[in-house]
């Protein structure tokens, strides 16, 4: 070896030992650029394998940063939606795809490794380019906002509540006004006419028959205020996961002896949404009421179809109710149909006209709204919207 060769070697070897501290130096740069973000950042390469991820992505993720490395940003970044628990798609499998920058969607949960914590987190992912333009990786940068939707949801809340209380209040108005003055208005002029000395025995008698009729009356009023006034109260009661298909299911095995009489036909779909966090004695109520109303007015020589679906649309959970029943005239009554004892298919069913009130005040106690579409003689079909 000369002399020549042997510079052009120590050269080389310089330069290695150059670009080594040049890259050392760049990766430390690198590192205290990352700890200084305040935002969760994840890089990958053009295989969506990690590379580089910074402490706060470490916390929300639940993995170190060396055990991360090299594994695919599904299994560190795992999310599914809020509301159905189902996986979302990748943010940087489409990215490097597509090459265009991609947001989460706002229902995002972010699940910690061994499912510890779960974060409602907001994120965008951009692709990394070369200086020639080339995708060659695409980093994640991703906040919890666990906090932020807390609030917000609280807010929403508390709206929805005073709106409801003022709905009570002119319901318990129009309850006082209507169904309670009739019957204390009968008792008061009866008890003034029964003493009349004047009447026949058998007069007194009948006005005594009036009498006790009115206090009975009285009495199922109360009764049901009771009822109405427990509703309330159930709020209090803790809020469990609750699924659709199980709640119909119970339904069947309860009334089994009027399904067999009746036979209706039951397609159940709840594969958008079978679960929900929410208070299962008011689902299971709404649920009983809905079906049993279904049954209650079926058209006479045709088989009863029944059909329950659930959907999930901007964030809520759409529950639909339709039957081929009798229907209701809602240009008439439309405005009484969800009243306390209105009825309008007298002698086709028992019943006091309490079930559709009871389920309107149950699906406005938990935050939601319900509508009807009907129309005689082909069925009725009623829409709920809940907010999970």
């Amino acid at each position: 070896m000369n002399n020549e060769q042997v510079r052009i070697f120590a050269d080389k070897e310089a330069m290695k030992r150059h670009f080594e501290t040049a890259l050392q130096i760049d990766k430390e740069r690198q590192s205290v650029i990352l700890k200084s973000i305040g935002d969760a950042v994840i890089a990958t390469d053009m295989d969506g394998s990690i590379i580089l991820m910074n402490a706060v992505a470490e916390k929300l993720t639940g993995w170190k940063s060396e055990e991360a490395e090299s594994k695919p940003i599904a299994k560190v970044f795992h999310i599914v939606n809020k509301f159905t628990r189902k996986e979302i798609d990748d943010p940087v499998e489409s990215v490097l795809k597509t090459g265009k920058v991609q947001k989460l969607a706002p229902d995002a949960i972010l699940i910690s490794r061994a499912e510890r914590e779960e974060y409602s987190v907001s994120d965008s992912c951009a692709p990394i380019l070369n200086p020639k333009g080339n995708i060659m990786g695409a980093v994640l940068v991703f906040r919890d906002v666990t906090k932020q939707k807390q609030e917000e949801a609280l807010k929403e809340k508390i709206t929805a509540d005073l709106i409801q209380r003022n709905n009570d209040h002119e319901h318990f108005d129009n309850i006082i006004s209507h169904d309670l003055k009739g019957p204390v208005a009968n008792i008061i002029s009866l008890a003034k006419m029964v003493n009349d000395e004047e009447l026949e025995e058998s007069e007194k008698e009948m006005m005594m028959n009036a009498l006790l009729t009115s206090a009975e009356r009285l009495n199922e009023v109360i009764v049901d205020l009771n009822v109405i006034l427990r509703i309330g109260k159930q709020l209090d009661e803790k809020k469990e996961s609750v699924h659709f298909s199980k709640i119909v299911s119970d339904i069947q095995e309860s009334i089994a002896n009027i399904l067999e009489k009746e036979k209706p036909n039951f397609k159940l779909d709840f594969k958008r949404v079978d679960e929900m966090f929410t208070i299962k004695s008011y689902t299971h109520s709404i649920f009983y009421n809905l079906i049993s109303n279904s049954i209650k007015y079926k058209k006479s020589g045709i088989p009863l179809d029944i059909t329950i679906e659930s959907d999930l649309v901007d964030k809520k959970v759409i529950l639909t109710f339709k039957d081929n029943g009798m229907g209701v005239d809602l240009l008439k009554y439309g405005n009484d149909l969800f009243g306390l004892y209105k009825r309008f298919h007298i002698g086709k069913a028992d019943g006091k006209g309490m079930g559709l009130h009871m389920v309107k005040v149950q699906v406005e106690k938990l935050g939601g709204k319900i509508s009807v579409k009907s129309i005689v003689n082909q069925g009725t079909e009623f829409t709920i919207e809940l907010i999970p």
